[in-house]
């Protein structure tokens, strides 16, 4: 369970009243508060505390994941090369550019020469602005699992290509 004031992942939460507001802390947290009584037949049913869809999610983002799984879609190697093409071949400037995109001017030149990479958002906006194609198809890569889940190595993939 995670203690809904400090955030960690502990055994045993208890159920405290701090300031008026009903809370399930570990047992340090819980010096700072009143334990709760518990009224008899009655659930708690409506929706979680924000403080606890917060902590859920922030557990969930920091969950290892397999980034080889279930990619779709992915930006191309020479994106750089595209966008540049494309906004000569429009007879805009790297200003202009930024200016159409809401966007600095920094980052256009930063993605042209390579040194940044687009986010999501600013992939979208591109394409769309430029009339070009900045993600391809990926082939899915799933390592073959034995006993339980694996990570892909190197050697998986050499094998693969054989």
């Amino acid at each position: 369970m995670i203690c809904e004031m400090c955030g960690k992942n502990v055994t045993f939460c208890k159920k405290v009243t701090i300031e008026g507001v009903h809370l399930e802390v570990c047992t340090e947290c819980a010096k700072f508060g009143t334990e709760a009584r518990k009224e008899k037949g009655k659930e708690a049913t409506g929706p979680k505390p924000v403080i606890t869809q917060r902590l859920e999610s922030r557990e969930k983002r920091s969950r290892p994941r397999d980034i080889y799984e279930g990619v779709e879609k992915d930006l191309v190697d020479d994106y750089a090369v595209r966008i540049r093409d494309a906004r000569q071949v429009k007879g805009l400037t790297q200003k202009d550019l930024a200016a159409r995109l809401n966007e600095r001017v920094t980052i256009i030149s930063k993605i042209e020469t390579g040194d940044m990479r687009p986010d999501e958002k600013l992939i979208v906006k591109l394409q769309k602005e430029l009339g070009v194609t900045l993600k391809e198809k990926v082939s899915t890569v799933v390592a073959a699992k034995e006993s339980g889940p694996q990570t892909l190595t190197l050697a998986d993939l050499i094998k693969m290509q054989k």
